[in-house]
């Protein structure tokens, strides 16, 4: 079901009658077997709606530029990657019914087998972002259909028209209407909300200050948190000059599609100096070419507005203040307030002194806006260092390396404590069903680093968070 809650909080009875609804949700039995029976019994409805969206594909990215003024080739991006998503989660909840046993014959206190099965413990309150609106919101809600279990979604807002046709989709595809809801609700209301609600498993994704809100507030019930982070691919010496502009191509895009707008868009280049001066250049000129287009409806724009005003502001005051402690601010055209629109930007670090990288915020702040850092480093700079400075970024999601030496890529992805990287390829590539996420919390000079996320993410991994193995000792 849709239910409309923006304009609740001043009225109590309306507001009281809503939770009402909500908690009728979260309240359906939601503790059972993950069962071959009842997983394929789902997955009629995940492959359902799949063909409905791959057959609306127009008609959906048109609502989605014209909601959310993202570029038409972003949004058209988004609809296949949904409904891959929905066919990669349909496969591995399949894969979750896989029956296993355990040999305990050895045990001290005498010997045993064990079968084991996953259960559903808990009905499921998402909150979704407003970037990839549709992907990442059936990255939380495919993984409880499949497996049964109850949902309420909280949508962005900028999505009422789109999720109000995906909640007729759901019902027209076999979910039942009382056993999921689309709850559109200012930031006030969700959070009456929550705070009334019996939601013991959460998941959230969008900003880290609201992420640690809700563990510090709800830290008694299950919370899966994706936080963001700063992006960071490394250029090595090795890489040949001729490959330069083709790369500088590839990390434009990676730093400046979607406005920047994703926790893994490049926001940090790290540069080994013999490359650096040409890399900046052919990164220039690829800047200004993309900045040329802005209209989200053409097929070829890739930086488009900003969601609003406020995180426009924001990446203005994150672009003075680096200049202001010295770095260098170029940016591919003018910037645009009234229309939100961030003409791309490169910013590039004095040096990589510990003080220097510590009063620039940009350093550990992600910018969520077209903007590249970039910091160039001396020769062949061992991997331990490069691993210590990416750190500093809080890189902890994603982070790459091009270079051709072999033996180093490795070591560098065996040095750095972050969940993917990627060789030769954009921090920003991702597959949908590949496990997604950061790596840990951990304090370091009295900072919290690698918060990228609690919990795991991919279908398969969502599927493991919303659910609990149990065991079946035997005689």
């Amino acid at each position: 079901m849709l239910l409309n809650g923006l304009n609740l909080t001043d009225d109590e009875k309306l507001f009281q009658k809503t939770l009402d609804t909500l908690r009728g949700i979260l309240v359906r039995p939601s503790h059972h077997p993950v069962s071959s029976q009842r997983v394929t019994r789902n997955s009629v409805i995940l492959e359902s709606l799949a063909q409905k969206i791959r057959a609306n594909e127009s008609k959906l990215a048109n609502m989605m530029v014209e909601q959310t003024h993202r570029p038409l080739a972003s949004c058209l991006t988004e609809i296949r990657r949904s409904v891959q998503t929905l066919e990669k989660t349909r496969d591995a909840a399949h894969k979750l019914c896989e029956p296993r046993a355990y040999d305990f014959s050895d045990a001290l206190q005498g010997g045993h087998t064990s079968l084991s099965q996953r259960f559903t413990y808990a009905p499921l309150f998402a909150i979704t972002p407003f970037n990839f609106p549709l992907n990442l919101t059936l990255h939380k809600i495919a993984p409880a259909i499949a497996l049964g279990v109850p949902f309420i979604c909280k949508p962005p807002l900028q999505s009422l028209e789109l999720f109000s046709l995906m909640n007729d989709w759901l019902i027209e595809c076999g979910l039942e209407s009382d056993s999921f809801a689309f709850y559109f609700a200012s930031n006030e209301g969700l959070s009456r909300a929550l705070a009334h609600l019996p939601a013991p498993l959460i998941s959230f994704t969008g900003s880290r200050q609201v992420g640690f809100q809700l563990k510090q507030k709800y830290w008694d019930r299950r919370l899966i948190l994706e936080l963001g982070s700063t992006a960071t691919s490394i250029v090595c010496n090795d890489v040949p000059k001729w490959e330069l502009e083709r790369l500088s191509q590839d990390l434009a895009k990676s730093a400046f599609g979607n406005s920047g707008q994703s926790c893994i868009s490049l926001q940090h280049l790290l540069l080994e100096n013999d490359i650096a001066d040409d890399l900046i250049a052919h990164l220039k000129y690829t800047a200004s070419t993309l900045a040329r287009e802005r209209d989200p409806n053409s097929p070829e724009t890739v930086v488009g507005p900003l969601v609003g005003r406020a995180a426009f502001d924001k990446a203005l005051n994150l672009l003075n203040q680096a200049l202001e402690c010295g770095a260098q601010v170029w940016s591919a055209g003018e910037h645009n307030p009234v229309e939100h629109h961030l003409a791309p930007t490169i910013v590039v670090y004095p040096n990589t002194q510990a003080r220097t990288l510590d009063q620039i915020r940009l350093t550990r702040e992600e910018a969520f806006a077209p903007i590249i850092c970039i910091h160039r480093v001396p020769q062949n700079t061992n991997v331990e260092k490069l691993a210590d400075l990416v750190q500093r970024f809080d890189a902890n999601i994603h982070a790459s390396i091009f270079t051709y030496q072999s033996k180093r890529a490795r070591q560098f992805y065996e040095t750095l404590p972050c969940r993917t990287v990627l060789w030769n390829e954009v921090p920003s590539w991702r597959a949908d069903e590949m496990p997604y996420g950061g790596i840990q919390l951990s304090w370091n000079e009295g900072r919290l680093q690698n918060a990228g996320l609690l919990g795991d993410e991919g279908p398969y991994q969502t599927m493991l968070e919303f659910t609990v193995e149990r065991l079946f000792v035997l005689p």
